[in-house]
């Protein structure tokens, strides 16, 4: 498969439902547009809803990989996240940074990239895997990411055991560690802000 060689078009009269659907999840829109999420209307691709585009990080060129989630949480079927069909994941994952040019010494491991954003409301980095099945190439470059850290995995919690192998390869190759195991929520952006901040006390 070849790369994702663009990204979708930013839908700039979305901005206010992008700032509302974030906030209502107990999310940062600001950490989110300094890390270059935005709103795009999905035109030509089937949505119903307007989606955020979540643009992910890659060391190999050309690769523009990204994901997109929808801005709606109602009942219905439909997608809720979406990503550049035929295209290669290469070694790409979301890197979601508290504030830009700040040296961060903690990270955090989540599978999608709201988790990530919520992680980084925390002042920790955000990463995530975007699934839990890494090929050595993203393997690689999530422990270059992570290395010289101190780094909590967080698996959702319907993907605890896969995220335990995750966690085991990542200390193999040399990482700092720990496994933090949610309980009473699906997930890091499930919990409050609050709930949040004491889960890495």
């Amino acid at each position: 498969k070849s790369y994702c060689h663009r990204l979708p078009d930013q839908a700039p009269g979305l901005w206010r439902d992008f700032d509302e659907y974030l906030t209502t999840r107990g999310l940062s829109p600001h950490i989110a547009r300094a890390n270059l999420w935005y709103p795009t209307s999905g035109e030509g691709l089937d949505y119903d809803y307007g989606r955020i585009v979540i643009p992910a990080t890659s060391h190999q060129e050309g690769n523009h990989f990204w994901q997109s989630r929808i801005m709606y949480d109602g009942p219905g079927d439909y997608k809720r996240y979406d990503s550049p069909y035929g295209c290669s994941t290469g070694d790409a994952v979301i890197v979601v940074y508290p504030e830009l040019n700040k040296w961060v010494d903690e990270a955090v491991v989540v599978e999608g990239p709201m988790c990530a954003l919520a992680a980084a409301m925390t002042g920790r980095l955000g990463v995530a895997l975007m699934g839990t099945n890494l090929p050595e190439e993203r393997l690689d470059l999530l422990t270059r990411l992570v290395r010289g850290t101190l780094c909590y995995v967080i698996p959702d919690n319907d993907r605890r055991d896969d995220f335990v192998t995750v966690f085991a390869k990542l200390t193999n190759r040399g990482a700092t560690c720990k496994l933090i195991i949610i309980e009473g929520a699906k997930d890091l952006a499930d919990l409050s802000p609050g709930k949040r901040h004491e889960i890495f006390r």
